[in-house]
């Protein structure tokens, strides 16, 4: 998450946010990938710091206590972004084209893509926040991967070359992340030794996430074959329309239909295509009491393009008409 700006200075911009004055939005634009740069406030207790760790790769730490909550917008830029969440209640969304939620987690490791068509919207809680996160440029990702010597899956692959912001793996700390970034305190060293620190913790980090990646066999989204690629999918389409037809799972997948049907028959107790149904169904509910948009517009999102069949397939699903859902949402 870049909390710094190249038109007032990292420290200022850091400083605005805690005013409790400061305008609860602000644009960002992409920020130099290696250039190193520390915050520390007077106290101590506020703390901002940017380091190079490789070619491609830096790390970026943020500890700090905002006065009010704080909307960000990160403009598109060309890396990977790994982060470990460890407190406040932050959240984000991905812009553009296939918008959704990013789906922070305090405890867990998550890796999105690049968005080039829109970047994303980052909301810093009122209080107290902190986060570790490696920036990784896929050039600098892919040495990484062979230095490391650790084996991709074709699935994992392929979606390291997506740059629409996706989320590629959001799962718990391991016991060796967790041990890095609880040995990760150098508050009262020299601010040459925190960048020090920050570089040689961020190293460690990334090289344990992959490390573990490959040690699970389920490459970096952490699971399987075509059923962790079906599961990927369905998370991936939380909160947005699913894919309507066979064939877009398969394109998505990578994988051919009979393999996808056994693999989510196995895991899931039903046929994909069924799965996908029924999200895009909870994906209605969801815009019918949350939104404005017409009955229509949302059966043509939710792949329906007869209004009947929908409100059929709503039903029983359901158990009430989509007029009802909307009717209830107005009531409440």
């Amino acid at each position: 998450m870049q909390i710094a700006t190249r038109a007032i200075g990292e420290g200022a911009f850091i400083r605005r946010l805690s005013d409790p004055r400061a305008t609860p939005d602000a644009v960002l634009p992409p920020l130099p990938q290696m250039s190193e740069f520390v915050h520390r406030s007077a106290d101590r207790q506020d703390i901002f710091l940017r380091s190079a760790i490789d070619n491609g790769v830096s790390a970026v730490f943020g500890r700090f206590r905002l006065g009010r909550p704080v909307r960000v917008h990160l403009h598109p830029g060309p890396q990977l972004l790994l982060t470990f969440f460890m407190t406040g209640d932050i959240s984000g969304e991905i812009i553009g084209q296939r918008p959704g939620s990013l789906g922070f987690r305090n405890g867990h490791a998550h890796l999105r893509a690049p968005n080039a068509g829109g970047g994303f919207i980052v909301h810093l809680p009122a209080g107290p926040a902190s986060f570790l996160q490696i920036r990784l440029t896929p050039s600098a990702l892919a040495r990484l991967v062979h230095d490391l010597a650790i084996d991709l899956d074709g699935q994992t692959t392929v979606l390291l070359g997506s740059d629409d912001g996706r989320v590629l793996a959001n799962r718990p700390w391991s016991s060796r992340e967790r041990a890095i970034l609880d040995g990760f305190q150098p508050w009262e060293t020299s601010e040459r030794m925190m960048l020090s620190a920050l570089s040689g913790r961020g190293a460690e980090l990334v090289c344990a996430f992959l490390r573990r990646s490959a040690q699970s066999g389920a490459g970096l989204a952490g699971r399987n074959g075509a059923a962790g690629a079906l599961q990927n999918l369905l998370e991936f389409n939380a909160g947005r329309p699913a894919p309507t037809r066979l064939k877009a799972i398969e394109a998505a997948t990578g994988y051919a239909r009979s393999t996808l049907w056994r693999a989510s028959k196995a895991r899931h107790g039903d046929a994909p295509a069924r799965i996908m149904r029924l999200q895009r169904l909870d994906k209605a509910l969801v815009d019918l009491q949350s939104t404005d948009r017409t009955v229509l517009a949302v059966a043509l999102d939710a792949g329906w393009a007869c209004p009947s069949k929908f409100a059929r397939a709503f039903r029983g699903r359901f158990g009430f008409s989509p007029s009802a859902a909307r009717h209830g949402a107005s009531a409440r």
